[in-house]
């Protein structure tokens, strides 16, 4: 008699109630974290999980939480609750609006097997579509120990220099900004060609030897800003490798792509001879450029100073809305001189120095760059403007 044969019983399937991964977290701790990861994903990529955040329950009671667009990485840490170890992918402005939209207290995650996140909240039970974790890009970290830069200079040096950061994208080496490291002081340096900044503090004791670049692009900036800003760090770790720059704020570790090329040689473009000089109020000239302004061309901004006979006569003329001209009163009995600039420009630097007190303004004659700088000292820092002329 022959024997039947038994079919093996197919794989059970994981029951997609089954969580993958679990953990209860405060709402308002997971919104800090959430929204300093979320800054650098990409709403915009055609990679889709470029958009989303990596939420990793690796034990310890920590949550780590990963965004990213390729060129720039946030990595930080939630304290949590955990009851079930995973990683989830998760669409990083969904989650963080979400979040916000809850109320405040505890807010249970759970992960299940088709990539749905589920999230409970007082009231709310919500099921969110995710992605798988296991292609979510990896993350670089730092290798060897930080040097330590003051978080309040290093937040002054990025805070007085992203106004003169270019904006275009045919010259991407102007989108950055020229961070330098000396043994006794920082600086940074930001052109946009037509313009350069040059900002230094005081920073005892950095244990460096020599002179240190470093080029950070004006995104890499304006991160760098907000996450110093959140945090009550008072130093920030610097390290570098091959291809990447580190940045570690408290939990949090920010890496940036190196860009490749060469900045601007800033110091070729310092004015050495500025024989010409006079002292202004800044509020005075900040308000004769603003009422100026008004009637300039719109697409160059073009506003002429005439220094002569103890008075600064700024003005403008458009064909399409009129002209307009203010004298200011100032000691200066050398030769006249005539000169234009773009009057934004000028306007952009005396808002981010403010108007309290007088700036300087060095020129040799009408065809060569000015040089602007607070008159008065400031113990936080010091800054020294260049603006090349306008033909006129």
């Amino acid at each position: 008699m022959a024997t039947a044969t038994v079919a093996p019983a197919p794989p059970a399937e994981i029951p997609l109630d089954v969580p993958l991964m679990e953990f209860v977290a405060d709402r308002n701790q997971l919104i800090a974290e959430v929204s300093a990861a979320a800054r650098v994903t990409d709403n915009r990529s055609t990679q889709l999980l470029l958009t989303h955040l990596l939420i990793r329950a690796a034990g310890g009671g920590i949550l780590s939480i990963t965004g990213t667009d390729l060129k720039r990485t946030v990595t930080t840490e939630c304290p949590a609750a955990i009851k079930t170890l995973g990683e989830a992918a998760v669409p990083a402005q969904k989650l963080l609006n979400y979040l916000k939209l809850l109320p405040e207290g505890r807010v249970s995650m759970k992960l299940l097997a088709n990539y749905h996140m589920q999230i409970a909240a007082g009231h709310s039970r919500t099921k969110m579509a995710g992605q798988a974790p296991k292609s979510f890009p990896s993350t670089p970290t730092p290798s060897v120990t930080p040097l330590r830069l003051s978080s309040r200079g290093l937040k002054t040096l990025i805070r007085q220099s992203l106004f003169a950061v270019a904006n275009s994208e045919d010259r991407y080496l102007f989108n950055a900004a020229l961070l330098l490291l000396r043994e006794d002081r920082m600086g940074m340096v930001a052109t946009d060609g037509r313009r350069l900044s040059l900002v230094e503090v005081q920073e005892d004791s950095l244990a460096i030897d020599g002179f240190k670049k470093v080029l950070l692009p004006k995104d890499c900036m304006g991160d760098l800003l907000s996450l110093i800003g959140s945090s009550k760090e008072e130093s920030v770790g610097f390290s570098e490798d091959d291809s990447t720059y580190y940045f570690q704020i408290g939990h949090r570790t920010f890496s940036v792509r190196k860009l490749i090329g060469q900045f601007p040689n800033y110091e070729a473009i310092l004015p050495r001879d500025t024989a010409n000089s006079v002292v202004i109020g800044a509020a005075d000239l900040m308000g004769s450029l603003q009422r100026v302004l008004e009637f300039s061309d719109a697409r160059s901004s073009a506003v002429k100073f005439r220094l002569d006979n103890n008075s600064l006569t700024v003005s403008a003329s458009a064909t399409d809305s009129g002209e307009s001209q203010e004298a200011l009163p100032l000691s200066y009995t050398a030769e006249a001189v005539t000169i234009g600039f773009n009057g934004h420009y000028i306007v952009d630097f005396l808002k981010t120095i403010g108007v309290e007190g007088e700036v300087r303004f060095g020129l040799k004659d009408g065809a060569s760059a000015a040089v602007i700088t607070p008159e008065t000292f400031n113990p936080e820092y010091q800054q020294k403007y260049v603006v090349m002329p306008m033909r006129i």
